[in-house]
């Protein structure tokens, strides 16, 4: 299976990481021996419901995790505390380099939960202050630490990640119809989410239109299901893109290529190279940005991506990515 990872998303100078000494989990933070490590995957489907696609089926709805809101709510209020002590520039302080390696295995520990027993809007708002607090200190700080701003930003891919296995698990409705899209590239790296971010290039809240993947440069950029291709060459803050059109409704689009490998109007099969990943247009790093249309309407990419279960992240070693549109 492949692994996705998301990389840091502001800008940070990489230094050595002061580390703790000794990790806790989640569960041995706030105590909570009743909640079973062997979760299980799936939930079983009773008598007379039909299955919906993958075979999951959610019975109750599960309670919001008060202590992942209160540990939040803490962690917050300790960034807040640190960054009033420091000057603007000056370097992170060891508590809050600690606060957030804390902050990280609690998360892991969370999102070891199965989908069916997690509550959406516990991943909403971790999501939210993981993104609010990481800009803030990078805003903040001169010399955060680049393999913790990493580590922080890969949390919130596999938040979002989950939040789109949540939307398929509880509105099935809402995913109906689908297309169901390889990965463009492989591995997978995810470098910024879709949706509002600040933009690392012009300074500004921005809304991103797609996801990032990191790439190297001249790696090579598949088709993610069949299709024709409508446009292949420069787009503006795009630089070398490939637009290829699905079924009709749907349209995926390839930016940032370094060298386009396709012409309008060749039919592609699910996997067919479309070009090499570059960092052309307005780009801050060799990575590929990857749009989803349906009718002329942009979605998130994360609700059609993968297979089933695909989304389920495993902790990879550490790289960078660029960032974009």
């Amino acid at each position: 299976m492949r692994r996705l990872r998301l990389l840091a998303f502001v800008s940070v100078c990489a230094c050595s990481t002061p580390r703790s000494e000794q990790k806790m989990s989640f569960d041995e933070v706030y105590e909570t021996p009743e909640r079973s490590s062997a979760e299980p995957s799936s939930s079983p489907v009773p008598e007379g419901v039909p299955a919906p696609p993958g075979g999951r089926v959610r019975l109750a709805a599960p309670e919001p995790s008060m202590e992942l809101q209160e540990a939040l709510e803490s962690f917050r209020e300790r960034a807040r505390g640190h960054r009033r002590k420091v000057a603007r520039g000056g370097p992170m302080p060891l508590g809050q380099v600690e606060s957030w390696e804390l902050m990280n295995g609690m998360l892991d520990a969370f999102l070891a939960r199965a989908v069916e027993r997690t509550d959406s809007r516990d991943v909403e708002r971790a999501r939210g202050v993981l993104e609010a607090e990481l800009e803030q200190d990078g805003r903040t700080y001169g010399d955060m630490p680049g393999a913790l701003a990493e580590a922080v930003v890969l949390r919130v891919g596999r938040l979002a990640v989950r939040m789109a296995e949540l939307r398929r698990l509880e509105h099935p409705e809402e995913v109906n119809g689908l297309p169901r899209l390889a990965w463009p590239v492989d591995p997978v790296t995810i470098t910024s989410v879709f949706g509002q971010r600040w933009h690392p290039i012009l300074g500004e809240q921005r809304r991103h239109l797609g996801v990032d993947l990191a790439a190297k440069q001249g790696q090579v950029v598949y088709t993610a299901t069949k299709g024709v291709v409508l446009r292949a060459g420069w787009n503006g803050d795009h630089g070398l893109q490939v637009e290829v059109q699905h079924d009709g409704r749907w349209l995926t689009r390839y930016s940032h290529l370094s060298r386009v490998l396709v012409e309008p109007g060749e039919i592609l099969e699910r996997g067919h190279a479309v070009g090499l990943a570059g960092e052309t247009g307005l780009a801050t790093g060799v990575h590929l940005h990857f749009e989803l249309w349906r009718d002329g309407e942009v979605m998130d990419p994360l609700d059609a991506l993968g297979d089933e279960g695909e989304g389920r992240l495993e902790a990879p070693p550490m790289a960078r990515g660029g960032a974009g549109l």
